[in-house]
């Protein structure tokens, strides 16, 4: 059962790890001088984290053991590892380094907090080191739920007792959450990297197999697309990591990407970009980039069934401190009594609302049955923007 996770990267963070371990100790039922040897061993290692690992995280937990119950501290961080962990555990001779004097840091304190535990395991390597050291209680494993409500309970007083600790605590938490948003999304990118390029490799291998040259056009105009939309997604990605982007070649690659994509010989969609040389923030860029693919994308699909050819026209603009993005068509536009396409609940529409209120902007959209035109209006304060 974990009780807490600590996050250990400055000096402020070994004094609130005091605070927790004496709390936990004292609720586990350990005497004064165990309790103090317990916060001991601690600080040692929350310091080895500072000072060694480069920050890390402290992890508390209770498990059972037989019929009794343990208290598990769990030191983790990515640091370099330590190197010649067997001699600087060695209860003989002086630490590595040392010269027989006296020890600044490391060695000398695991041996002193193997000394305290009564369990000590240490995995440790380039991409970091886990220290694992077990403290026997003497509750028994069935006191482990309600024990672990009291402490949980303990630990709430203790933050509410001082809130700017509380509130460094919840930043820390939400910063935990956002690395591991961009995580996943990093990974969802790389997959659909993967998979566009495993795409390609069936069709260049199908194409070499066909019988017909119409099926081997119609394979290599294919593969061209899918080439085209890998080459657009490694844009946006390169684009998301960067300090500032330049929008208007960005807006006129997903266009041509729009285009490409569309366009057939059955019919023929014009794209046209214009509006200010202006730059954003990376992210800022990729969420308008996004929101006017999205937009074209929806006017290729609907807006001119049974045409031979159609137009767009994407426009950037400044007033009264907006930045608004135009997507216009000259397609079938709304017939009357039609559903307003910015109440539509699919998930490219979620995704546009999604992007506006995050940049503090809006959605319009106007038109009749000459084309439709969608407006998003996105607040300058939040894009990072410049003028190039």
């Amino acid at each position: 059962m974990r009780i807490t996770t600590l996050k250990i990267e400055a000096d402020d963070d070994i004094v609130r790890l005091r605070m927790v371990g004496q709390e936990v100790a004292r609720r586990c039922g350990f005497g004064k001088f165990a309790e103090t040897r317990i916060v001991t061993a601690l600080l040692e290692l929350g310091r080895n984290i500072v000072q060694h690992g480069g920050g890390g995280r402290m992890i508390l937990t209770l498990e059972p053991r037989d019929a009794g119950l343990d208290l598990v501290a769990e030191a983790i961080d990515h640091g370099p590892g330590i190197s010649d962990l067997d001699a600087r555990l060695s209860a003989a001779g002086p630490l590595p380094g040392t010269n027989g004097g006296p020890a600044a840091g490391l060695g000398l304190g695991l041996r002193g907090v193997r000394r305290i535990a009564d369990r000590m395991d240490v995995d440790t390597g380039p991409e970091g080191t886990r220290i694992r050291v077990i403290f026997a209680t003497s509750c028994g494993a069935a006191e482990a739920a309600a024990l672990g409500s009291e402490i949980g309970e303990a630990l709430a007083v203790l933050r509410r007792a001082d809130p700017a600790a509380m509130l460094a605590q919840q930043n820390r938490d939400l910063l935990d959450a956002l690395e591991e948003r961009d995580l996943l999304m990093a990974e969802v990118h790389h997959r659909t990297k993967n998979n566009l390029a495993l795409v390609t490799g069936l069709m260049r291998l199908s194409r070499s197999a066909a019988k017909t040259e119409e099926t081997r056009e119609v394979l290599r105009d294919l593969e061209l697309r899918v080439k085209a939309i890998t080459a657009l997604h490694d844009r946006l990605q390169r684009a998301a990591g960067a300090d500032s982007t330049p929008l208007l070649p960005l807006l006129r690659d997903v266009a041509e990407q729009t285009r490409q994509a569309f366009s057939t010989p059955d019919q023929e969609v014009a794209v046209a970009v214009t509006g200010e040389a202006l730059s954003l923030s990376g992210n800022a860029a990729t969420d308008l980039a996004l929101a006017a693919g999205e937009l074209m994308t929806n006017a290729c699909k609907h807006a001119f069934a049974g045409r031979d050819k159609g137009r767009l026209h994407v426009a950037l603009a400044r007033e009264e401190g907006m930045l608004k993005l135009t997507v216009a068509d000259d397609g079938c536009g709304l017939a009357p009594g039609m559903e307003r396409p910015e109440r539509s609940d699919s998930l490219g529409w979620r995704m546009i609302r999604t992007m506006v209120q995050k940049h503090g902007g809006f959605v319009r959209t106007s038109g009749g049955t000459t084309g439709l035109t969608v407006e998003l209006g996105f607040g300058e304060a939040q894009l990072g923007l410049r003028e190039d």
